[in-house]
């Protein structure tokens, strides 16, 4: 009787802690509905709607050259390595997709991206999955942190980054730099303005702007590392203004985040995903790696969910394979494109446990990328 008792409230106990009273609970993710369960936004899974609902993986899809050889690697073996990237759709070309991504320069893997990290541009016309195929290098080193968001009030694309102008050294190795944050403008994403640059020694650059249908602003805010928005009120050349507290989310020093991407809800709700580095006190890159911050107003004040994974270090893939990758970091999204801004594809930089190398995985999210896929003829 005791322990069925037991057993009978830790049940209780269980359906209470996943109950909702609110949207918050619900992770500004989906809706609480009358009977105080989550009904999740498409893309969105879990009894708080705080996770990803990933699906498995295309191999070689994405943005992986670590198959790669070239006369002028500085090493033998492991390929070309890029570390993250950002899928954009073209506005003319519908049948285009682009790919703006951190590469590293002479074969050199992750522990030498600072500086032969450079940004490049790769294409695919096989849907948002790719495999994307590289084009053009947009910067040379060091570049790195790219992420490219349209500014409706500019009618350009804008891309933000970190690096300045560095003659790479003739080995793979590391060298110290400074973060300046810096911005240039597009009309097509192939042909870029000089950059101009804006906040100095941070880094995780991601803007968003705060342009409406109903208020044609030029603001635009640009978050960065430790989740701290600077707000510029006269548009993206700034100058910008780090805003008060509640711009910075952290909440003990065992929750700590980097690599943040913010944007803007169907509901006008805030959002960030964020490299989650629980494990790093343990001397370990995961398998924690992956979390959602969320807010009514980009103000705050904000929640930082470190309970709720939104993604981990384990991927499966469409042959039955899984893996776990020894890192899985800077995370972002790939929305629908009819306002719902439902999640598609989660875009992440990966290593594998004993490779030196890394690349950029595109995973599907959801259902909806089959439709996506399906009305563009894939």
């Amino acid at each position: 009787m005791r322990a069925s008792s037991l057993i009978l409230l830790g049940g209780l106990a269980l359906a209470a802690a996943k109950s909702c009273t609110s949207m918050e609970d619900c992770s500004l993710n989906g809706i609480c509905t009358c009977h105080h369960t989550c009904r999740c936004d498409p893309g969105w899974t879990g009894s708080n709607c705080g996770k990803l609902d990933l699906q498995p993986v295309e191999r070689w899809t994405g943005y992986n050259n670590t198959n790669f050889t070239n006369p002028d690697f500085y090493r033998e073996g492991g390929g070309n390595s890029s570390w993250g990237g950002q899928i954009i759709h073209d506005r003319e070309d519908k049948g285009l997709f682009h790919f703006i991504a951190s590469q590293f320069k002479h074969g050199c893997g992750l522990s030498a991206w600072r500086p032969f990290s450079q940004v490049i541009r790769a294409e695919s016309r096989t849907g948002p999955r790719g495999p994307f195929i590289w084009k053009q290098t947009l910067f040379d080193t060091f570049r790195h942190n790219p992420t490219v968001v349209w500014s409706p009030a500019d009618e350009k694309y804008l891309i933000h980054f970190i690096g300045q102008d560095w003659e790479t050294p003739d080995v793979c190795r590391s060298t110290k730099t400074n973060n300046t944050i810096s911005v240039s403008t597009s009309p097509d994403l192939k042909e870029w303005t000089e950059q101009i640059p804006l906040v100095v020694n941070v880094t995780n650059p991601t803007a968003w702007p705060l342009w409406t249908e109903d208020d044609h602003t030029p603001e635009m805010l640009l978050a960065s590392e430790k989740n701290n928005i600077y707000y510029s009120p006269t548009g993206y050349a700034g100058p910008y203004n780090l805003t008060v507290e509640p711009g910075n989310i952290e909440i003990h020093p065992s929750m700590r985040s980097e690599d943040p991407f913010l944007w803007r809800d169907k509901r006008g709700h805030w959002h960030f995903l964020v490299h989650h580095m629980a494990d790093i006190p343990l001397g370990l890159k995961g398998p924690r790696v992956g979390a959602h911050a969320f807010a009514r107003d980009w103000r705050g004040p904000w929640t930082y969910e470190n309970e709720t994974l939104a993604f981990d270090a384990f991927v499966d893939f469409t042959d039955g394979g899984r893996t776990e990758y020894y890192r899985r970091e800077r995370p972002k999204l790939y929305f629908s494109e009819d306002g719902e801004m439902t999640p598609l594809y989660l875009v992440n930089g990966v290593q594998e446990f004993g490779n030196i190398s890394a690349y950029t995985l595109v995973q599907p999210i959801g259902e909806a990328w089959k439709a996506y896929e399906d009305a563009l003829g894939r």
